[in-house]
C-alpha cells in the first residue's frame, strides 16, 4: 500500500516538473487568439546583486503577417536605473515553433536595468496598439481595413540580492570583471607644459553606473576637470568597454613628483569575491622653463604685420576656391537635369523588399528623423509633419511601408525576390519627395 502510494506521488512529482520546465518563455502573456498575437518580458537574470546590470527584452510574436505598432505604453520601472537600447534600423523576425505551431517573433524593446535597492522588484506596464489588416487579398499589397489590438506584456518579478558583507571602504559599484590602468602622455616636462594624464578602466559589467576613482595631483599642478568618455561598442549586457577618465595639468614648480597609485574596488558576482585593483605609480620629473622661452615669442609688431598681409591672401584664396565649388555644383546640375532618368530606379537584388526598406530610412534620416526604424506608427506620423512633407506622400509613407513589410514577415514571401514593380515605381517617387527635403536641409 506503502509503496502504491509512494509511486503515485512520485508520478505526480516528475508530471509537476516537466510541466514547468516545458512551458515556454511566453507564459502569462495576453494572447490574441485569432491572431495568435501577444508579447512576453523576459530578464536575462531574475537574481542579480544591487548594482549589476541586467536586460530586459520585449518580444512580439504574431503569425504570418507582422503587426503595425501604432502606439505604445512606456514599462513602469521603479527601483532600478534605466538605459533603453539602441533600436535597430528596422525590426527583422525569426521563425519559431510553439506548442507545435509556427508563428515569428521578433524583439520590440530593450533596456538595460540596474537594481538600486534589494529585495523584490517588479518590472511591468509596457504594451502596444497593433493595427492588424483584416484580408490581405490574393496579390497582399492591396489596402485593406484594419483592426485595432492592445496587447500587454506580462509583469517580471526579479530578486535583488544584497552584496555581500562587510561592503569594503571605497567600493562605488563597479560590479563586474576589470583591468585599469593609470598614463600619462610624458614623463619628463618643463614648468608650465601641459601634462595628459588617463585613467581607463576596461572590462565587462556595470559600466554604465559605476564611479572612477579621483586622480590626485600634486598641490603644485595646476589641472582641469577630469573628461569622462565611455567605448561601449554594440549592446552587449552586461556592458563591455572601457571607461577613460582624462586630465589636463600643468606644473607650476620644478621637481620631482610622483603621482599615487588608484585604487579601485571590485565586485565579482560569479565568484561572490571583492578586489581591489591598483594602478602603478607614476614619476613625473619637471625642470624649470628654458630662459630662451620668452625670447622665442615673435615680437608683437611683427605678428600683427604678418597677419595684415596674409589677411587679403587668404581672403583671394577663399574666394578663388568658393567660385571654383559653385562652379563644379553648376556643373553637376546641368548634367543631371541633361540626364534626369539616369539612376532613376533600381534593378536586381536592389529591389528587394529589405533593400527598399533600408534605402526609405536612410532617405527619413537624412531629411532630418532620427532613427525612424525605432518609431511607432504615430512618433513617424508627427515626425513627417515636422519637416515639411506635403500631405500625399506623408500619407504615402506608411503604406508602402506596409507593403514592404508584408513581404519581409509573411512566412510564404519570397523576401529575397524583387518587389513588384508598382511597388518598385512607388519608392522611387517617395525618393524623389524625401531627396528633396534632404537637398533642402
Amino acid at each position: 500500500m506503502r509503496r502504491g502510494v509512494v509511486r503515485i506521488l512520485y508520478r505526480a512529482l516528475c508530471m509537476l516538473v516537466i510541466a514547468f520546465t516545458s512551458v515556454p518563455p511566453i507564459a502569462g502573456a495576453e494572447v490574441n487568439q485569432a491572431n495568435k498575437l501577444f508579447i512576453a518580458s523576459t530578464v536575462n537574470n531574475r537574481l542579480p546583486y544591487t548594482g549589476q546590470e541586467i536586460l530586459l527584452t520585449y518580444t512580439l510574436y504574431f503569425k504570418e503577417v507582422a503587426p503595425k505598432i501604432s502606439n505604445e505604453t512606456a514599462p513602469l520601472l521603479k527601483g532600478v536605473w534605466t538605459k533603453e537600447t539602441v533600436p535597430e534600423r528596422f525590426i527583422k523576425s525569426s521563425q519559431i515553433s510553439v506548442k507545435g505551431e509556427l508563428l515569428r517573433y521578433a524583439v520590440v524593446k530593450q533596456f538595460k536595468l540596474v537594481p538600486l535597492q534589494s529585495g523584490k522588484i517588479t518590472l511591468s506596464g509596457y504594451s502596444i496598439l497593433c493595427n492588424l489588416p483584416q484580408d490581405q487579398g490574393a496579390s497582399g499589397f492591396q489596402e485593406k481595413p484594419e483592426t485595432h489590438v492592445r496587447i500587454t506584456a506580462p509583469d517580471v518579478v526579479i530578486s535583488v540580492r544584497a552584496l555581500p558583507e562587510p561592503v569594503p571602504a571605497g567600493f562605488a559599484g563597479a560590479i563586474g570583471t576589470f583591468k585599469q590602468d593609470l598614463v600619462a602622455d610624458k614623463l619628463k616636462l618643463r614648468t608650465g607644459e601641459p601634462l595628459s594624464l588617463k585613467l581607463l578602466l576596461t572590462g565587462t559589467g556595470s559600466l554604465l553606473t559605476l564611479k572612477l576613482p579621483d586622480i590626485h595631483l600634486p598641490a603644485s599642478f595646476r589641472q582641469n576637470p577630469p573628461e569622462i568618455t565611455t567605448s561601449l561598442p554594440g549592446n552587449s549586457v552586461p556592458s563591455t568597454g572601457t571607461i577613460t577618465a582624462t586630465i589636463t595639468a600643468w606644473p607650476q614648480s620644478a621637481g620631482e613628483y610622483e603621482i599615487a597609485p588608484l585604487r579601485t574596488v571590485t565586485f565579482n558576482p560569479d565568484t561572490k569575491q571583492y578586489s581591489t585593483l591598483i594602478s602603478k605609480p607614476i614619476s613625473i620629473s619637471v625642470a624649470p622653463a628654458s630662459e630662451g622661452t620668452a625670447n622665442k615669442a615673435e615680437p608683437r609688431s611683427s605678428v600683427t604685420e604678418k597677419t595684415s598681409f596674409m589677411s587679403p591672401l587668404l581672403i583671394v584664396t577663399a574666394l578663388a576656391l568658393l567660385f571654383l565649388m559653385t562652379r563644379a555644383t553648376t556643373i553637376l546640375l546641368r548634367r543631371k537635369q541633361l540626364n534626369p532618368e539616369k539612376g532613376k530606379g533600381q534593378t536586381g537584388s536592389d529591389t528587394t523588399a529589405g533593400n527598399l526598406k533600408l534605402e526609405l530610412f536612410l532617405l527619413l534620416e537624412k531629411a532630418g528623423i532620427k532613427s525612424p526604424g525605432g518609431l511607432t506608427r504615430v512618433e513617424l506620423k508627427n515626425a513627417l509633419q515636422e519637416i515639411g512633407l506635403p500631405l500625399d506622400v506623408q500619407a504615402e509613407i506608411p503604406a508602402v511601408l506596409d507593403s514592404l513589410d508584408r513581404i519581409l514577415y509573411s512566412p510564404t514571401g519570397k523576401k529575397e525576390a524583387s518587389a513588384p514593380d508598382s511597388l518598385v515605381e512607388r519608392v522611387n517617387s517617395l525618393r524623389k519627395a524625401l531627396s528633396a527635403i534632404g537637398i533642402a536641409r
